[in-house]
């Protein structure tokens, strides 16, 4: 779980590692975490991606719209996650930043965990400003790098000629570094 305040730079740290190690997976699913509802979608949304058989084509075909029942599409996906053979997938859960408890008036609230797979395989990455999901599983808090860091970073992703003297503006997380 990667936590802390919006703009950090979450979500692109999130996105790097899944293109640093996407070979390292046979699916990796993005999913909308803002409510419940857009979380939903966005499952039902990777049926299609599921290899045809291993779900029904109801779901497989299912889109946002349709007269489907997406609560049955959720629960296949879940179901595709959770069988022994599928060992290697990764769950990006981007933005889930609703504060979800028993009293919670928030009316897109809800409980990440409950779409979990339910095993102990697979691989669940979960981006959010509430540091109370730490209680989920291993968590690394993000906060502002230093100008040093943000020198190093630049460096590495930089791939072009650049003239340390010249001034150079880079937007790292929620600070504006001069270089």
């Amino acid at each position: 779980m990667l936590h802390g305040l919006g703009g950090i730079g979450k979500t692109q740290l999130a996105v790097e590692f899944a293109s640093q190690h996407q070979r390292r997976f046979s699916a990796v699913f993005w999913l909308d975490g803002r409510s419940k509802d857009s979380l939903m979608q966005s499952i039902a949304s990777c049926a299609n991606r599921i290899p045809e058989g291993q779900i029904s084509e109801s779901s497989r075909t299912y889109f946002a719209g349709s007269n489907g029942d997406i609560n049955m599409v959720v629960q296949e996906v879940m179901g595709w996650l959770a069988q022994a053979d599928n060992t290697s997938w990764l769950l990006i859960f981007d933005n889930v930043d609703r504060d979800y408890g028993r009293n919670s008036a928030d009316p897109d609230a809800y409980d990440v965990t409950q779409y979990f797979s339910g095993t102990d395989h697979g691989s669940v990455l979960i981006t959010t400003r509430l540091a109370k999901l730490e209680q989920v599983g291993e968590s690394q808090q993000l906060g502002k790098v230093d100008q040093n860091q943000a020198r190093a970073i630049f460096r590495t992703r930089y791939k072009r000629k650049y003239s340390k003297y010249k001034p150079s503006f880079i937007d790292i997380g929620v600070e504006l570094i001069i270089l």
